[in-house]
């Protein structure tokens, strides 16, 4: 087995220490400081930076509990051990046997605790095993933040890390500033690295690439995709011609370039599992079950909701062939859940043929419409 050199940094520690906020935290900083990265969630409760930026109404509709199995545990195993970016690993804190191997296919550890009995179980485990300490801190929400004067691992107090109301002190500064050092590779290398890996003979494009086509990039160097966009996207990629993509955006920018090209084949890159994937098949109309997850459909007054709930034995999705039960004609289908970019993509471009295709966004509550009439929308 080729040695991964790039890191995986433990979130470890007991529940309610605070792992899952300081792990959001970091990464929301990460990608401020365009520090490409993975924030794997590698417990099974279908959280997501959706959960800590939408409201509490959405964040209860879309979490779902779910439970470690062998095949969770042997997916997350590989997302770890193939890693694309340097990755965050947010475990869960209750550990049994055949968890400790997420723990060995690390490389760093953020270590997290707020009683004593807790934090000395968990340096039981991690002394048994060679991962690079970065910090060691107790949690606790209020005031004031204390550090060791040392040259080594942080070690001290961390404050602030409440679901609802995040407020970090000094200690997360430091401690970022240290997570940042060791993901900071030169996203130019990453980038070219990806793109030397992308399907050979099939037309490729970046986000980021599209983004300057049309205009959209502004003098910091940010992107922010509108729905209003979409339709200019026809100038710049051929319908029904294959196309590779690769880049930060919207799922239903992903979803409304995936049905312009069908039925010609769409892949992309998936950083946080898979590389460079093509969607799988859609069965429409199916009688079926998928079996990692379920689609249901809702009658609205502005369309057809599709939501998608994953199975509470299943945290990443295998790209199945995904079965979409019977539709009723005519209406517009809004896809809804907290779905990989790759289902999204397959979704559309099996739905392509409805009125319109639409994607709920549980950060903003809008729905946006982005495939109408055969053609990409704006609305």
């Amino acid at each position: 087995m080729i040695t991964n050199l790039l890191p995986a940094i433990l979130f470890a520690g007991p529940p309610h220490s605070g792992k899952s906020v300081l792990a959001y935290l970091l990464s929301r900083r990460l990608r401020e400081a365009d520090v490409p990265h993975i924030l794997l969630r590698a417990a099974p409760d279908g959280e997501g930076d959706w959960s800590y930026e939408c409201p509490e109404e959405a964040r209860v509709h879309q979490r779902q509990k779910g439970l470690y199995t062998a095949d969770l545990i042997a997916d997350l195993l590989t997302a770890i051990r193939n890693r694309s970016l340097p990755m965050l690993v947010d475990i869960g804190g209750r550990l049994r046997a055949e968890q400790f191997e997420l723990l060995d296919a690390c490389t760093h550890v953020v270590h997290l605790w707020r009683e004593e009995a807790d934090r000395q179980e968990w340096t039981t485990w991690l002394e048994e095993r060679s991962l690079i300490p970065i910090a060691r801190l107790r949690s606790q929400l209020a005031p004031p933040d204390e550090l060791a004067p040392d040259a080594g691992p942080l070690q001290g107090t961390i404050t602030g890390l409440d679901r609802n109301r995040p407020q970090p002190g000094p200690t997360f500064e430091h401690l970022f500033e240290r997570v940042r050092g060791i993901c900071a590779y030169p996203p130019v290398a990453l980038e070219a690295e990806h793109l030397r890996r992308a399907p050979a003979a099939i037309p490729l494009v970046t986000t980021a690439e599209l983004a300057r086509g049309l205009g959209i990039i502004s003098p910091s160097g940010d992107i922010r995709w509108q729905p209003e966009h979409l339709p200019r996207l026809q100038e710049l990629v051929p319908a029904s011609r294959p196309l590779a993509v690769y880049g930060r955006g919207p799922v239903w920018l992903y979803a409304a370039l995936a049905a312009h090209v069908a039925p010609a084949s769409f892949h992309l890159f998936d950083a946080r599992f898979y590389g460079w994937m093509e969607p799988p098949s859609v069965i429409l109309g199916s009688d079926r079950a998928n079996c990692e997850f379920t689609l249901t459909a809702l009658s609205e007054p502005d369309g057809l909701r599709l939501r998608f709930n994953r199975s509470d034995e299943r945290y990443v999705l295998r790209p199945l062939p995904v079965h979409v039960p019977p539709l009723p004609a005519g209406r517009r289908i809004i896809l809804d859940g907290a779905m990989p970019a790759w289902l999204w993509a397959a979704l559309a471009a099996g739905l392509r043929h409805r009125p319109a295709l639409a994607a709920y966004e549980p950060r903003t509550g809008r729905i946006v419409t982005f495939w109408r009439d055969g053609q990409l929308a704006a609305a």
